[in-house]
């Protein structure tokens, strides 16, 4: 039996190997003690600060990972990106007596949620103060059911803020005006151009993390060898794939490789 691979699926594996050495080798610096350089995130400084509010008022600070979800459905590398966030939000808040809270679009988002905010609040030495009610499982993938429930939940209590970072289209509108309406300080933040927009003009531009960035912040929340590696090997990857088109481009206009572009295509 013969394995047969196409231009472009090559063209995927070797990016894929080209992450896999960056990754590795950047680790490998970064445990020599050598970290990089990151570039501020300001929405980050507002949810450490709406983190500090929660316990200084004891009101809760609302966090959704998005409308996806780990069970299968679109959404999951920003649902389980938005859970790491979740789980340095939890931690921080356990160790400064603040409250977070979790809703969920997907059962085993809830499981996982319920499970990060149980053992942040244990390894702070305050099981106390752990409140299972704290992760909510509100629908099953439905993403309009799900953003009517956030708004629902944001209703029913002062919140100290609302922190939205994940999967969302242009339903997230309902959520962030609601926000507004209640005069709840929001963070924001999704991989979905149908909601940027939106993002941008309910939570504004200091408060919103665009595209990429919502990846990232685990490595800024943290600073784990592992999420600094990643960054600077998606970082790295990137400027390798901008140099192939760049030479790619002046490769088809000069005429150097005829039909390019059809290489990559098929």
């Amino acid at each position: 039996m013969s394995l047969a691979l196409g231009p472009s699926t090559v063209f995927v594996l070797i990016a894929l190997a080209a992450f896999v050495i960056f990754f590795f080798a950047a680790w490998a610096v970064i445990e020599r003690g050598r970290r990089p350089t990151l570039r501020p995130l300001r929405p980050l400084g507002r949810l450490q600060r709406l983190i500090g509010q929660s316990a200084e008022t004891g009101q809760s600070v609302h966090f959704s990972p998005g409308s996806g979800g780990l069970n299968g459905q679109p959404g999951s590398a920003e649902a389980l990106s938005g859970l790491t966030t979740f789980s340095s939000a939890a931690r921080l808040a356990a160790r400064s007596k603040g409250r977070v809270e979790i809703s969920s679009n997907d059962t085993l988002t809830y499981l996982v949620s319920n499970d990060v905010l149980q053992a942040e609040y244990a390894q702070a030495g305050r099981l106390e103060d752990y409140h299972p009610n704290d992760a909510r499982f509100v629908t099953q993938a439905d993403r309009l059911g799900y953003i009517a429930g956030v708004s629902a939940i944001l209703s029913e209590k002062p919140t100290a803020g609302n922190v939205m970072l994940g999967r969302f289209d242009s339903e997230y509108l309902l959520a962030g005006e609601r926000s507004n309406r209640l005069n709840i300080p929001q963070v924001a933040g999704s991989s979905r151009i149908e909601a940027m927009p939106l993002m941008l003009a309910s939570a504004g531009a200091e408060n919103t993390l665009l595209g990429e960035e919502i990846f990232a912040v685990p490595a800024y929340m943290d600073r784990q060898p592992a999420h600094l590696a990643s960054v600077v090997a998606q970082d790295r990857v990137r400027l390798v794939v901008v140099v192939v088109i760049i030479l790619g481009t002046l490769a088809a206009t000069l005429g150097l490789v005829p039909n390019i572009g059809d290489y990559f295509l098929r």
